[in-house]
């Protein structure tokens, strides 16, 4: 294809020159050339389509608009355009940061970094107190370090504090707040297709029964989680903890543990569905004369 786009490109810019050289009464054949090359050139090169990208396709079209010459310009350019995207990533446009430091003179950004890539400060035993008094009524700092510990030693029990934090009267430990609940969605979301994606091949017991555990500890606690979301993780974790229960032996030691979760999916489905039912009578009450 490149060589075809390169014969045609230099067909092209022989006859350019020659219609320079003969003047403006030129281009009553140069045009009519021109369109006839490029259509040519592009219904040969879509025979070629397969096995290249859709950047790369949509490529061709948009440079017939320059004839051949603008068809493999675009083309050899598709890959560099592609390979410069970046992953999304949680950033923080245009963010007012006050002017006065807290604590140890560290930003709210800076801090935002520090608990997202586990570099902080571990706070001692009798610092740490009730989390969840210190995140209601502790000074900012107090809140700030309430906060650290709940995210870097994070649990799906954990999740209502952080759930607190996003109604938090400072604006900057709500960002803080709303950037780990993104990043624990996006955990779960990677754990549970890495799981996946080592059960697909050869079915081991011990990473289908860690993915069963993943969903049923998201989906009885994680508040931070849709109610529907938390749901289907429920039902999806109550249907693989009873197929594993079939398979563990009498003596292992997994069963005590794999019926207090399945206890503890059974309540969160059975409050869900009393939530359910309890939404549905106060619609028709309301829908009721």
């Amino acid at each position: 294809m490149i060589a075809l786009l390169a014969l045609g490109s230099i067909i092209e810019f022989l006859l350019l020159v020659q219609a320079l050289l003969a003047g403006a009464a030129s281009i009553y054949w140069f045009a009519p050339m021109h369109l006839t090359l490029t259509i040519a050139a592009l219904l040969l090169t879509m025979r070629k389509l397969r096995g290249m990208s859709a950047l790369q396709c949509f490529a061709l079209p948009i440079g017939a608009a320059m004839g051949p010459p603008g068809m493999l310009f675009c083309l050899l350019i598709a890959p560099l355009a592609a390979s410069s995207r970046r992953k999304r990533q949680i950033v923080y446009n245009n963010v007012r940061i006050r002017r006065y430091r807290i604590g140890n003179s560290l930003s709210p950004v800076e801090r935002l970094g520090r608990i997202l890539d586990d570099r902080i400060r571990y706070p001692d035993c009798d610092e740490i107190g009730s989390l969840a008094t210190m995140l209601r009524y502790g000074s900012l700092q107090a809140r700030y370090r309430a906060l650290e510990t709940a995210v870097i030693s994070f649990e799906p029990r954990l999740s209502p504090l952080i759930v607190m934090a996003l109604s938090d009267e400072d604006q900057t430990i709500r960002a803080l707040a709303a950037a780990a609940a993104a990043q624990v969605s996006y955990n779960l979301a990677q754990q549970s297709s890495e799981l996946q994606a080592r059960i697909a091949p050869s079915q081991n017991l011990d990473d289908r029964y860690a993915l069963a555990m993943l969903f049923a500890d998201h989906g009885c606690f994680n508040q931070l989680l849709p109610q529907s979301q938390r749901t289907r993780l429920c039902q999806e974790a109550g249907r693989k903890l009873d197929e594993i229960a079939e398979q563990l032996s009498a003596a292992d030691i997994r069963r005590r543990a794999l019926r207090e979760v399945r206890a503890h999916v059974g309540r969160a489905m059975e409050r869900d569905r009393d939530a359910q039912s309890r939404s549905l009578r106060n619609s028709r009450m309301e829908l009721s004369p």
